[in-house]
């Protein structure tokens, strides 16, 4: 048996001072209640409660037992109460990458407006072009431009992005112009490309 369950209709049965009424409270019958709790007494080894043909008390450690058990009870209830909130209302930090071009241009309003609806959350954008491990680095959104390449993750679109290659009427005339992104390859092209300094980097000799 579930041991959390059996901890509640134990605690229910020591409430009410019979499993009968634990029973009708819990919507289970008498039967059902006294299993739950020789489960709990088979786990731990020891008697929980006294029971008679009149009546049934708590035993030592089944009084402290109880008492522990409540406040566990209690500590779920309250954890459950806080999901329920802040699945109501979202908080809390959500770490973002992003392409660069897209993301300080195109993604920076979306993000200024899911800010402005909730406000308690904080958004931490990291744009990158490079392909990132979201489990490893701990990021919870990926925004990339393309086919997803890894089948196990999930995605959706978010608006139609273009990138445009562009030839001045100059360059047509003395090269002509491309029919296909295949053609590009026999072109002089100016490639978006970025860089990094100031970063450590050890090389073998």
């Amino acid at each position: 048996m579930d041991q959390l369950t059996s901890i509640r209709v134990f605690v229910k049965a020591a409430e009410t001072g019979s499993f009968a009424a634990a029973a009708g409270q819990l919507r289970l019958s008498p039967q059902m209640v006294a299993r739950h709790v020789a489960a709990l007494e088979a786990h731990l080894g020891t008697s929980l409660i006294a029971r008679t043909t009149r009546r049934q008390t708590l035993t030592d450690i089944g009084r402290s037992y109880y008492e522990r058990c409540r406040v566990v009870l209690a500590e779920i209830a309250e954890a459950d109460a806080v999901a329920q909130e802040m699945k109501a209302t979202p908080s809390g930090i959500i770490r973002v990458n992003a392409p660069v071009t897209f993301g300080s241009h195109a993604l920076a309003a979306f993000i200024t407006d899911y800010l402005a609806r909730y406000p308690d959350v904080q958004v931490e954008l990291t744009l990158s072009d490079r392909i990132v491990d979201p489990i490893e680095e701990e990021f919870e959104v990926i925004v990339r431009i393309g086919e997803l390449a890894d089948s196990s993750m999930v995605a959706w679109p978010l608006l139609p992005y273009r990138l445009i290659a562009c030839a001045s009427p100059d360059y047509i005339l003395r090269h002509g112009e491309p029919q296909t992104p295949t053609d590009l390859q026999h072109h002089a092209c100016l490639v978006y490309g970025h860089w990094s300094a100031g970063q450590r980097l050890s090389v073998a000799i």
